[in-house]
């Protein structure tokens, strides 16, 4: 084998040490917004709990070009994630789990795999389109969430292996297929709701429809942050380095979810 290909066994054992530590991550995030309460909840989820690491792993594997068409990709991909949201705070009081999050994704996929088709996204294109969905799904959201379940149903054993499982297989979904994606699939497939999916299922199950109604509101209220982020990454990727464009888009997603934690003590009624 020539010395400057890693053994399998390394590989495997590099890869694994991803999924583990990444999914480490989102389990420890999830269980914080589920004490938190389904405002906060939101929030937290909807920081870059997933999607960071799965970035953070494509850096070191791939250049500043890359990463900068990447976060493009992810950046037009918002709007699905917009639509999933709105879809998930509309749905999930009247309706069943399954029902709630097997629309939203399937709604997901499919604008998902519309905005992939169209192969030459650039800044002028991507940002107008996002700014619509926001201008459209905000209004959709203001409606009265009925009244939250007072106890909660206990935790199941499985509760988090399951999220670390998910999160676990989209990280080595993602790492291990990038380099035969693409930049633009795999900016797709970075930003796929695991977090926030994972955080359906608990809620619904412990709490409710209404609490999932609650918390996927406020994820959308912090959602610009992580707009904001990635735009950051795309636009400094390339120009500062994508060790710094990393460290500013996290800054950048930490300042709005903080944004909105302040004014949430303001406007305690939300």
């Amino acid at each position: 084998m020539p010395p400057d290909v890693a053994p399998p066994d390394a590989v495997w054992l590099a890869l694994l040490v991803k999924v583990l530590g990444a999914a480490l991550v989102v389990v420890l995030a999830s269980v914080v917004a589920e004490k938190a309460g389904p405002f906060f909840g939101g929030v937290i989820a909807t920081l870059p709990v997933s999607t960071g690491p799965a970035y953070v792993i494509l850096a070191v594997e791939h250049d500043d070009r890359f990463i900068a068409a990447t976060a493009l990709s992810s950046l037009a991909s918002n709007a699905a994630m917009i639509t999933f949201l709105v879809l998930l705070v509309r749905f999930a009081p009247h309706r069943s789990l399954a029902v709630t999050l097997g629309v939203a994704s399937a709604v997901w996929i499919a604008l998902a795999a519309a905005l992939q088709a169209v192969a030459d996204w650039t800044v002028w294109t991507a940002v107008p389109l996002v700014l619509a969905f926001y201008a459209l799904a905000f209004p959709l959201v203001r409606r009265p969430i009925p009244e939250l379940r007072k106890t909660a149903a206990p935790a199941r054993w499985y509760d988090m292996p399951l999220r670390a499982l998910l999160v676990g297989v989209l990280v080595a979904t993602v790492t291990s297929l990038s380099r035969a994606i693409g930049p633009a699939a795999t900016g797709i497939g970075a930003i796929y709701p695991i977090a926030l999916s994972s955080l359906v299922v608990i809620l619904h199950l412990r709490l409710g429809g209404a609490a999932v109604a609650a918390a996927m509101r406020s994820a959308l209220i912090t959602n610009p942050g992580f707009f904001l982020c990635i735009l950051t990454l795309h636009l400094l990727a390339e120009s500062a380095g994508r060790a710094w464009a990393l460290t500013a888009a996290l800054a950048v997603s930490l300042a709005w979810a903080l944004g909105v934690l302040v004014w949430k003590r303001k406007k305690p009624a939300l």
